[in-house]
């Protein structure tokens, strides 16, 4: 079960390296391209309502390892893992 939270970890870790690469562009010529238009006056927004969450939906580890116990006995366990490995594979 440690290997699957270290393999979650390593693949979110990779995620949020690729998002925060700086791209960088190259700079405009002034003499290609014409000068910007004029931004429109900013507009009276609504406010946004924030969000509930209900943290006793919200599923935990602990929930997670009952379920596991309950599904994998001894003599399936080697069918378990190999379809974690090919999920794993997967992604």
């Amino acid at each position: 079960m440690k290997a699957l939270h270290w393999c979650g970890a390593s693949l979110l870790s990779l995620a949020l390296l690729g998002a925060c690469e700086k791209k960088t562009e190259p700079a405009p010529s002034a003499a290609t391209e014409p000068p910007p238009a004029a931004a429109p006056a900013p507009t009276a927004e609504k406010p946004i309502a924030a969000a509930t969450v209900d943290l006793s939906k919200v599923p935990v580890e602990e929930q997670f390892e009952q379920e596991v116990e309950q599904e994998v006995t001894p003599k399936n366990f080697e069918t378990q893992l190999d379809t974690l490995e090919k999920e794993l594979k997967a992604e």
